[in-house]
């Protein structure tokens, strides 16, 4: 094997010597393989070797840590078959196994193995899987919540979201908070840092957010008066052309009118447009300026209304000129600048200390129940010897440096065994880990060898933080001269140095420069974190005859199901034409499997394999999928809840349906249907004269048990009774035996293995099986019913931590995967595909927003009115998120596009509609340059596609559907080929193939087993309406079901001392004993406040209601209640039935309906029956009907809020008084608001 051919760059970054290297290596350069042959020449250095074992080499998957070894081990290798009498290469490639070549949580892991004398942690401590963690973090959380709401100030803060009904939002929040915290080091400092602008008092000028916030402002003015300023031109050349044609009038009279009218027309168009100019160019003077008050003075009156916000609003449909389309557009966007900008300066400086002073105590409180959530999570993890991978972290930086920083004794020790430290992909870093590194290397960090991509930087949600590589990347000077330099003499420190490779040899000529010239558009400091220029802009490394193509292909509509299809007739047509893809040194007809579509969300791959498939082209989705969803996972999980408790109809069902025991939807119904007549034989028996009365409904197990006593003969009967040893068995073993015994003992006694070996990817779903033993045997350690909470807690956390993983691509299929997927990978030709879906702005909206650099925000709710605003710093932070997420996006298309070797394809919608035309918009800006702005703006990769391609040279099909703006291009070298698509291409039927091709071989299965697998596999819950029908249902549930109801909060909640909830409780049992008589007849005598109070005092005298309680009483509530229509009603009636407590059988279908469940589904379960219990606060009853009345003391609803919460509570209560009653018949049901006092018809 000939030896490769180094670029000179390559070949630096490979002999560098003179101090750390941050090596900038963009997509396709070849990076493993630099840092492959650096660690092999370490190794071999004739005058410097270092051992292989004392090279520590992180990288960020463990499979490419082995991939990693491997190469090393194959260099290494082919010098000693070189060498055949080296003794020392020999020795390096025994060395080589126990290398430190791994994932920094598994060098941690082992530092702690080592090291765990020196921690608080028990020797025998294991990783916890996700499913533990989850349940360890519930019952933490629990705990906070309990203690934290003794503090009124949590309190306080807990209702900004959750408005006394809930903690789930505060709850969210502080786990945001402490995982948001976990990957930074030394993090409970954190906090008080995050805590110190909110205790300065009228500091709010010397924060960053004020900075920020001025800052965004400026540029949003800067963008907004190019707009204003380039609108102005325009309608001065619409008004100049009016006017010559004006001039051209037969005679002076009409020469004179027109010209009149023409100005008449732009006169105040124009006005309107330099005045606007005027004030942003003012406003930006302001912003830039730091002048934070008279800017917000500045802008007050429009915000108030008190002056025209700039624009054209009211006059565009007088301006008829040839650039009428680009003036409107300009103001409109101007206009929404500006009302950008008065959200960024949305408070006085004395309005924003007034905020910090109700927002410190609130964050201080917050802060303090993430510091007792994190205690009682460690001590509930420390209690089971469990540590999850954050833990291995800390835990390690506390073995290396003190809390001051200082290198710990063990530290220094521990760097004597490295003579290099080397971290691939080191874009994607956090601050804890980039410690550790600190802490790992020489002190002068001088043996630091650092590589990565900072384009390729796309796991911000994991916590990765591209400005660590970047503050390198900015402040580390460039290789001098590009050349490697020699080692530093003993003792000398060697010195900090960036080089960059930008050699792409992955990508064909017209694939790079069709990526340079798209990023040359859109990537910059402030949209990707870096400048598309010199070192980052990619040079093809591998020229040659072949050039490679670039299309974009813009679609009629943003569905996906269109883009699906275009898609899958475009890899028909490659296919079928033999379009020529690279094979080493010449080119061959591109295949299926060369081909790949890349996703942002696994969301739609259903549409594009549904779209592959139906033109018989086979495709492979490269969807990792959480393994308790695996269909072939199912049955084993339903077998084990069995095992724990039988009596659970559907498990038992998808047991005993599934392939490991046969049974079939025939045999399910005939063993109901005997057990049925068992019971009721039996039944007959017992007692004659309740012989026609219908048994009452048996569990499917319990209907197992009596078959059991039939005919012991009979087949069916003994089918039964050997499913029924056998579970018996597994139970009885459950009992004793560990986890991993019983699920070896199930797959031996079901044949569920092997069964598995005959369905389609049969060995991988084997191991998959075996990956689901592996769980159970880490997390059934405390038994069964341990182990089926595990299953839960990781179905519901989306993650085992023993995923499928399938590979990434397929012989002979088309390929789908999401792009995160895709990263490291390549394809002969790709297509970004669903470019069109709009980017996840979550991380802008949560409660409380958290930045590493600029602190916390929050939003607060004002003393009198609805909802929450945002405080100044939760403003600046939500801005400096968004400009985040788009940085990400930004470089998360980067890795898609850089994935194509031959041919790249890009799909995206137009986007034109009746309203709407975002060619025109992007136009307007480009034209007036303000392109970054209009990046900025971007909520998809189509809008970005669309503004670069515009001025691409053969963008004309794009800049036609823009009007009639002159655009001009921009120079490049890249040839796109750029359609706007009318209709999809062979949207008619296609033509049938004359023959099928022939399948392969296969391995010939047993075709009644391979029949009854799969049937098994694809069976369904016949009855899967009942699964939501209970067999009791509260009425007072179904209120609440629609709610998130999770930890309700103690009763010490609100500052008075009492929940909203508790408060309407007191007054419903207020009105519960109520002299109604003696209240209405005070009222006849106008001395109504006084008899309330002394019934007040009676309910106190005879102990109905706490004293503390009856003096919080709203006697205003009280008296507004006995003066309405309700109290009217039940003076009327003949008999008043309070607290009418029931419990009766309704149909399901009546509650089903009743819960506003569509009628089809309501009656499937037609002949069902549930029972229904509730309290009715008033049953009036009246010579031939009855009225029903209930008490709500809800506050912040309106009527129709009222109607939607509580209408089908009423007409569950309706349907059981009518049947208790009968034949009287509820005629009018009404809410009683205690909060807006008046009788609401439901």
């Amino acid at each position: 094997m000939s030896e490769p051919k180094w670029t000179p760059a390559q070949r630096a970054a490979i002999d560098d010597r003179g101090g750390a290297l941050l090596v900038s290596a963009a997509a396709g350069s070849g990076k493993t393989a630099v840092l492959t042959e650096r660690a092999v020449q370490l190794i071999t250095d004739p005058e410097h070797p270092v051992d292989a074992d004392k090279l520590l080499i992180v990288t960020f998957t463990n499979a490419a840590a082995a991939e990693l070894r491997a190469r090393i081990g194959q260099a290494l290798l082919r010098r000693s078959q070189q060498q055949p009498h080296s003794t020392g290469l020999r020795r390096q490639r025994m060395l080589l196994q126990r290398a430190p070549i791994c994932t920094i949580d598994a060098f941690c892991l082992d530092l702690l193995h080592k090291h765990f004398q020196a921690l608080d942690i028990p020797p025998d401590f294991a990783p916890a899987d996700p499913g533990s963690v989850e349940v360890l973090r519930a019952a933490a959380l629990a705990e906070t919540l309990e203690n934290a709401c003794q503090s009124p100030d949590f309190c306080a803060f807990a209702d900004l979201y959750g408005k006394g009904r809930t903690d789930k939002p505060a709850g969210d929040t502080i786990l945001h908070v402490y995982d948001f915290l976990r990957a930074l080091p030394d993090y409970d400092r954190r906090l008080d840092e995050y805590l110190a602008p909110w205790q300065q008092e009228n500091g709010f000028a010397s924060t960053r957010w004020h900075g920020l916030l001025l800052a965004e402002a400026a540029r949003c003015a800067k963008a907004a008066r190019e707009l204003l300023t380039a609108a102005l031109a325009d309608c001065r050349t619409d008004c100049a052309q009016e006017l010559a044609e004006a001039d051209e009038k037969k005679t002076p009279s009409a020469q004179e009118k027109a010209r009149t009218a023409a100005q008449e027309k732009y006169a105040e168009a124009q006005d309107r447009l330099e005045n606007a100019a005027a004030l942003l160019g003012e406003v930006e003077r302001l912003a830039a300026a730091g002048e934070w008050t008279p800017l917000y003075d500045r802008l007050t009156p429009y915000v108030l209304g008190m002056e025209e916000a700039p624009g054209l609003k009211g006059m565009k449909k007088r301006l008829k000129g040839d650039h009428k389309t680009a003036i409107k557009t300009r103001a409109d966007e101007a206009a929404d600048l500006f009302a950008q900008i008065t959200e960024l300066i949305s408070c006085s400086e004395a309005e924003a200390e007034a905020d910090r002073k109700a927002a410190l105590p609130r964050l201080r409180a917050l802060f303090a129940a993430v510091r007792d959530f994190d205690a009682r999570f460690a001590a509930k993890k420390k209690e089971r010897k469990l540590l999850e991978f954050s833990d291995f972290e800390h835990f390690a930086l506390r073995l290396l440096r003190t809390p001051d920083g200082t290198p710990t004794p063990l530290c220094q020790s521990i760097r004597q065994n490295y003579a290099a430290v080397m971290v691939d992909e080191y874009q994607d870093t956090n601050a804890l880990q980039d410690a550790l590194y600190r802490c790992l290397a020489s002190p002068a960090g001088d043996d630091l060898f650092l590589v990565g991509d900072l384009k390729q930087s796309i796991y911000r949600f994991r916590q990765a933080d591209p400005s660590i590589f970047r503050a390198k990347l900015d402040a580390w000077p460039e290789l001098p001269g590009g050349a490697a330099r020699p080692r530093q003499a003993d003792g000398t420190a060697g010195t900090d140095a960036l080089l960059a490779l930008d050699a792409n040899f992955r990508s064909a000529p017209q694939v790079v420069a069709g990526i340079n010239f798209i990023f040359e558009q859109l990537m910059t400091p402030q949209l990707g974190d870096t400048a598309y220029g010199d070192g980052q802009r990619l040079v093809c490394g591998a020229p040659g005859d072949y050039a490679g193509s670039v299309e974009a292909h813009f679609l009629p509509d943003d569905t996906a199901e269109t883009d699906a299809a275009w898609i899958a007739d475009r890899i028909e047509q490659l296919v079928q034409g033999g379009e020529p893809v690279r094979d080493g040194a010449g080119t061959r007809p591109v295949q299926y499997e060369d081909c790949c579509i890349l996703l942002a969300a696994r969301g739609d791959f259903l549409a594009y394999e549904e779209a592959l498939t139906a033109r018989g082209i086979p495709v492979y989705a490269d969807a990792r999928e959480n393994l308790m969803l695996a269909p072939h996972i199912r049955p084993l999980i339903s077998l084990l809840k069995v095992i724990d408790n039988p009596a659970q109809d559907i498990y038992l069902a998808a047991a005993m349906l599934g392939p490991m025991f046969g049974f079939t939807d025939d045999d399910l119904v005939r063993l109901r249907a005997r057990s049925a007549a068992l019971q009721k034989k039996a039944q007959e028996e017992k007692d004659k004269k309740e012989a026609g009365k219908k048994p009452s409904r048996m569990s499917l197990y319990g209907a197992l048990l009596l078959t059991l006593q039939g005919p012991a003969d009979d087949p069916f009967t003994q089918k039964v009774n050997a499913f029924y040893e056998k579970l018996t068995a597994l139970r009885r073993m459950a009992r004793s035996a560990p986890a991993e015994q019983l699920m070896e003992e199930i797959f031996v006694s079901t044949g569920y293995l092997a069964a598995l070996g005959v369905t389609e990817n049969g060995a991988r779903r084997r191991e998959d099986a075996r990956r689901f033993a592996a769980f159970c045997a880490a997390a059934g350690a405390n038994g069964i019913s341990a182990l089926v909470r595990a299953i839960d807690a990781a179905a519901q956390a989306g993650s085992t931590g023993q995923d499928t993983v399938p590979g990434g691509a397929r012989p002979g299929c088309v390929t789908i995967m999401t792009i995160h997927r895709s990263k490291g990978l390549q394809f002969p030709v790709v297509f970004v595909a669903d470019t069109a879906r709009r980017f996840n702005a979550a991380d802008t909206r949560q409660p409380v927003l958290l930045h590493r650099e600029y602190g916390a925000g929050l939003r607060l709710r004002p003393e009198q009115g609805e909802g929450t605003y945002k405080t100044a710093a939760y403003t600046a932070l939500a801005n400096v998120h968004a400009q985040e997420m788009r940085s990400e996006q930004m470089r998360l298309l980067y890795v898609a596009l850089t994935r194509a070797q031959d041919k790249l394809i890009l799909t995206a919608p137009l986007g034109i509609t009746k309203t709407t035309n975002p060619l025109t918009r992007a136009a307007a800006f480009l034209a007036a340059g303000a392109g970054e702005t209009l990046n900025q703006q971007a909520n998809s990769f189509a809008d970005w596609l669309r503004a670069a391609l515009l001025v691409h040279p053969f963008g004309g099909p794009l800049r036609r559907q823009a009007g009639e703006l002159e655009l001009p291009f921009v120079f490049t070298e890249s040839e796109i080929n750029i359609t706007v698509q009318d209709a999809l291409p062979g949207s008619a039927a296609p033509d049938a193939p004359d023959a099928e091709p022939e399948p392969p071989a296969e391995t010939p299965a047993d075709p009644a087993l391979a029949a009854r697998l799969q049937a098994g596999f694809a069976w369904q819950y016949p009855a899967a309406e009942l699964a939501a029908v209970p067999a009791k249902v509260s009425v007072t549930s179904i209120v609440h079901k629609a709610e998130q109801t999770t930890l309700e909060r103690p009763a010490f909640l609100s500052k008075d001392g009492l929940t909203a909830a508790e408060m309407g409780t007191a007054l419903h049992a207020f009105l519960e004993h109520a002299d109604f008589a003696a209240l209405a007849a005070a009222k006849a005598a106008g001395a109504l406040d006084e008899a309330i109070l002394a019934e007040r005092q009676r309910q106190v005298d005879v102990q109905l209601v706490a004293p503390e309680i009856a003096a919080k009483l709203a006697a205003g509530r009280i008296r507004r209640f006995v003066e309405g229509e309700a109290f009217a009603k039940i003076c009327a009636a003949d008999r008043v039935w309070r607290e009418l407590a029931f419990i009766t059988a309704l149909p399901a279908s009546a509650v089903l309906a009743a819960q506003g469940t569509p009628v089809q589904d309501a009656a499937a379960v037609q002949d069902e029956q549930v029972l229904v219990q509730g309290i009715a606060d008033l049953v009036l009853e009246f010579p031939d009907h009855l009225e029903l009345l209930d008490y709500k003391t809800d506050r912040r609803k309106t009527e129709s809020d009222f109607l939607r919460a509580y209408r089908p509570q009423l007409n569950l209560y309706a349907l059981a008084i009518d049947k208790r009653f009968a034949p009287k018949k509820v005629t009018y049901k009404g809410i009683c608001s205690l909060e807006l006092g008046k009788l609401i018809e439901a």
